[in-house]
């Protein structure tokens, strides 16, 4: 296994003059391309020259005679060079800058150019992405753009890096059907895709995500072979899917592992650039069990949640080497193919722990699901690093699903920047190379959890805090000690809970008090006065940013102000129900949740909170009462 790596070798005469780029506004540079330079060469190129102009107004060309020339793709590279960047692990880069009048920015796999060009922007333009739109990014104004001599090579820790959750829920999936049909899609992921990018997310391709549904439609496959899916109580359950739950397969069905081979052989041959595809179960529970599927579990049962965004618990069956052994026969007839190829497949829910007695095949990526935030409880974070030595020793291709935001609980302030520094330390010791989040576009409440993860993927050794200084630095200028102590506020409140169970599911006692209680009046307050200090500090963009986080706060605010309206009627034993009375204080609750809600609405096609999440579980669960109620009295 290799580690992440920064290798760096300073030029000889390192006291020389800086390799200038731009004087006083004139450009002195050029950029050469190879022969047939790739999309991301000819990208890259067009991102450099673009923010060249930005920060000094100084337009460079691609060809000419100026006295520097800066290479731009492996295909300008000196063999040399080439060769350096060809042996760097996964979309590793390169970044030179020499004494004799020549810079080389390229890099290996879809986007290392790019990469090599973002990081050179970084470093010698004070170039900063915080996060999506115009707003987010930050561009230091100067008539003189010099660069050091400096020479270095990156190779990224993790070989995907994806801020999920992936494709189906920004797609057109019929995974994601029921949300299509109450209208909580959103349409400005390029932006969000293009943030990812020029903070070097990407590197390996694949479409992921719970895809039995997708694979065998219940609606095409149920009426006609119903033993494609799984008995549960004595019946194949097909008829209830809802786009993401329910319609489990038969893992044990011959002609099932032939299909989700066709399945996958169809997805290589449609999409040449896919690294690996999903054969994922659907979300939740109701899995097979005939006698076939029963053989080949342990018999082991454990208590646990019904999945990682319930607080429910229940004694459930293991079916882990079930999972893998069907998994390992959709991988293994995918290789007579595509041997280049992989499947992806879960370990989550029933199939969360490890096998006793299978191991994973050499091309079925097992993707391991984790809570992040819950690291600081000692039980959680024991019980999750054996399962992560387990499968480690199961699987030769080891991915995570991290849970950085969840339908259960969405857009609340959970900043955890330690422990996704102490998470990625720990996945890397163990030999995973794969990581994706469950995350979402709330860039004002959670988007510092995203920024600081983008850095720590590729050398988790960094210091989260000195990013952080970086991100206040870069983006807020005078107001950046305050913004300093909000984000820390919100940090240290998180520490302070140990990681306690805080959910949004249902309209009860104990859902409204543990979201109360993680929020005293006190630290809100004390954010407030960190934002208006903030404001008043603040000028030009700066200040605009600031208003951005106050959106966040103000979403936050909102979501508490109509919970603590609404928690004496939950004392009081009222339910959203037809018929039923109304008692002091309802009217009151419900305005502050309908105003909310046209905030949120507001908010749908920008970045200050993950529309998506956020009406996912206003529509679809049952903490927030307006929808019901609503429903009762129509």
């Amino acid at each position: 296994m290799r580690a992440s790596t920064l290798l760096l070798t300073l030029c000889a005469g390192v006291s020389a003059e800086p390799l200038t780029l731009v004087r006083e506004g004139r450009p002195e540079a050029n950029l050469v391309l190879g022969s047939s330079p790739s999309e991301d060469d000819q990208f890259a190129s067009a991102e450099l020259v673009r923010y060249v102009r930005k920060a000094t107004g100084a337009e460079l060309t691609i060809g000419g005679t100026a006295p520097v020339k800066i290479l731009v793709g492996l295909g300008a590279c000196p063999p040399e060079v080439k060769k350096r960047i060809e042996g760097l692990r996964g979309d590793g880069y390169l970044m030179d800058v020499r004494r004799h009048d020549q810079i080389v920015l390229a890099g290996k796999g879809r986007h290392g150019t790019s990469f090599a060009v973002y990081e050179f922007l970084e470093r010698f333009a004070g170039v900063r992405w915080l996060w999506p739109g115009d707003l987010g990014e930050v561009v230091p104004r100067r008539t003189t753009l010099a660069a050091e001599e400096v020479s270095y090579t990156k190779e990224p820790a993790f070989l995907w890096r994806d801020l999920g959750p992936g494709g189906a829920l920004w797609g057109a999936s019929d995974r994601w059907q029921k949300e299509r049909e109450l209208g909580i899609t959103i349409g400005h992921q390029n932006a969000q895709r293009l943030w990812e990018r020029r903070n070097r997310f990407g590197g390996l391709s694949i479409y992921g995500g719970h895809a039995f549904g997708e694979i065998l439609p219940p609606s095409k496959y149920g009426p006609v072979h119903p033993e494609y899916y799984a008995l549960v109580n004595g019946k194949r359950d097909w008829e209830n899917f809802n786009g993401k739950h329910r319609a489990q397969l038969c893992t044990t069905n011959p002609e099932v592992v032939k299909l989700v081979i066709a399945y996958c052989v169809r997805m290589f041959q449609q999409h040449p650039d896919y690294d690996a595809v999903s054969i994922g179960a659907n979300d939740g529970r109701g899995f097979c069990e005939c006698d076939q599927c029963q053989r080949l579990d342990t018999g082991e049962t454990y208590l646990d949640r019904a999945d990682p965004e319930s607080g429910r618990t229940r004694q459930s069956r293991i079916i882990s080497d079930r999972m893998v052994h069907f998994g390992n026969q959709v991988a293994a007839g995918v290789a007579k193919t595509h041997p280049d190829k992989k499947v992806l497949f879960f370990a989550y829910s029933q199939y969360h722990q490890p096998p006793k007695k299978t191991k994973a095949h050499p091309s079925l990526i097992i993707e391991y699901t984790l809570n992040t935030a819950g690291l600081r409880n000692p039980q959680f974070k024991e019980r999750a690093s054996s399962d992560l030595a387990g499968w480690a020793n199961a699987a030769g291709q080891r991915a995570i699903y991290g849970y950085h935001t969840q339908g259960n609980f969405p857009d609340m302030f959970r900043l955890i920047p330690d422990l996704i520094a102490l998470e990625l330390r720990q996945l890397r010791k163990l030999g995973y190379d794969y990581y994706q989040t469950q995350a979402g576009n709330g860039f004002a409440v959670n988007g510092l959890n995203f920024y600081v993860l983008g850095r720590l993927l590729w050398d988790p050794s960094l210091d989260p805090h000195a990013i952080i200084d970086d991100y206040v630095t870069a983006g807020f200028g005078k107001a950046a000690p305050a913004v300093k102590r909000y984000l820390n506020r919100h940090i240290e409140q998180w520490q302070s809970r140990q990681s306690a169970q805080v959910a949004m599911n249902d309209f009860s006692l104990t859902n409204y008090q543990n979201v109360l209680g993680a929020y005293p009046l006190n630290y809100r307050e004390a954010c407030r006065r960190n934002l208006e200090e903030a404001e008043r500090l603040a000028e030009g963009d700066a200040r605009l940013r600031v208003a951005f986080l106050k959106d966040g706060f103000q979403f936050f605010s909102m979501t508490i102000a109509a919970a603590e309206k609404t928690l004496p009627l939950v004392h009081a034993g009222w339910r959203p129900a037809r018929g039923s009375q109304s008692p002091e204080g309802l009217r009151e609750a419900m305005r502050l949740w309908e105003e909310r809600e046209r905030f949120v609405e507001q908010h749908k096609e920008d970045f200050v909170l993950s529309y998506v999440w956020v009406r996912y579980n206003d529509l679809l669960r049952t903490f927030n009462p307006l929808n019901r109620h609503r429903n009762a009295t129509q």
